[in-house]
């Protein structure tokens, strides 16, 4: 595995950490399953810190001579980007719809409102944002290990 594949993996794992945890604390866990939050929460919390701690070894013994990205490397994070940023925007001009809709239908329906409130676009924002991370990563994991040429 390059360094760069590796990083992606890393990248993945803490972007899905920090999502588990924040949706885990802003929204609680659902009445109806069992509740197995605290073996996710070690499982997530260990994840979160070996791969916090994969990054920092990778960049201890990291040589300057040594060329940290090639042309298949950019080629592969371009097209990461390219589908974490055609999420990102098809998201947000969802969330700019919803929100004039909740204003003239905010009467009519509790959802409308709901979906219209402040606290729900921020929390909906940061869902989407770290979202778009896992999609550009996982992205560039599959050409990783498709041999992207």
């Amino acid at each position: 595995m390059s360094k760069q594949e590796i990083l992606s993996w890393t990248s993945l794992g803490t972007a899905l950490s920090v999502l588990f945890f924040y949706v885990l604390f802003v929204f609680g866990w659902p009445g109806f399953l069992p509740d197995y939050s605290d073996q996710l929460y070690n499982l997530f919390f260990k994840i979160f810190w070996i791969a916090v701690a994969i990054e920092l070894v990778l960049d201890f013994i990291d040589k300057k001579n040594k060329v940290d990205k090639d042309e298949r490397d950019f080629m592969i994070e371009a097209y990461g980007v390219k589908y974490a940023y055609n999420f990102l925007m098809i998201a947000i001009v969802f969330i700019l719809v919803q929100i004039p809709l909740s204003e003239v239908f905010g009467q009519v329906s509790e959802l409308h409102e709901l979906l219209g409130s402040k606290r729900v676009i921020f929390h909906a924002l940061f869902i989407i944002i770290l979202t778009a991370t896992l999609i550009k990563r996982g992205t560039m994991i599959y050409y990783y290990r498709k041999d992207f040429v």
